[in-house]
């Protein structure tokens, strides 16, 4: 009886270990994470993250992260960008919200997912609205599902190199392209 309660126990403990969302203080030491060498690889078709089809450990973040993957407001071009670090395949994934620009900017393969969302703090928003030009501060989260213990620098180092965003606690329209 007391090893099936150590089994169980260890279970519920790896468990809570292996899919959990983040404050933002724990994502920008995320961010931190050393940037490494990747090669870029030709962009490939992928599901949208509200298709049944979309990689099981990305649904786990998007919905740890609290959105409803049945949310009508889900904007995505259903394109990832694909990228090989020391012989693995990394998939990364863009989704925004129709209603408030919320995106997320996911990381997946086979063995896990790692995403940061971005909601536009609406309280420092000029009475205005914003331009092109303006540099917002975002609520940042984040999640992770799986292990793969090169996922987060991976990410980190394609959004340097490959996007206009510097700092990942601010949002630019448009600063996912260069």
């Amino acid at each position: 009886m007391r090893i099936a309660q150590v089994l169980i126990g260890s279970l519920v403990l790896f468990q809570s270990v292996s899919l959990y969302a983040e404050n933002s203080k724990q994502c920008l030491k995320y961010w931190n994470e050393p940037v490494v060498q990747f090669e870029l690889l030709e962009d490939t078709q992928c599901p949208h993250v509200w298709e049944d089809n979309f990689n099981p450990h990305g649904k786990k973040v998007v919905e740890k992260i609290g959105f409803n993957l049945k949310n009508n407001n889900w904007m995505s071009a259903g394109i990832c960008n694909h990228i090989k670090y020391k012989k693995n395949n990394y998939y990364i994934y863009w989704a925004d919200m129709k209603h408030n620009k919320t995106d997320i900017i996911m990381i997946f393969n086979d063995n896990a997912a790692f995403l940061y969302s971005r909601e536009i703090d609406r309280t420092k928003i000029k009475e205005s609205g914003y331009t092109r030009k303006d540099i917002l501060d975002v609520n940042l989260s984040c999640a992770q599902s799986g292990s793969d213990l090169n996922m987060v620098s991976v990410i980190n180092s394609y959004i340097l190199k490959e996007t206009n965003i510097k700092d990942i606690s601010k949002y630019q329209i448009f600063d996912r392209f260069k």
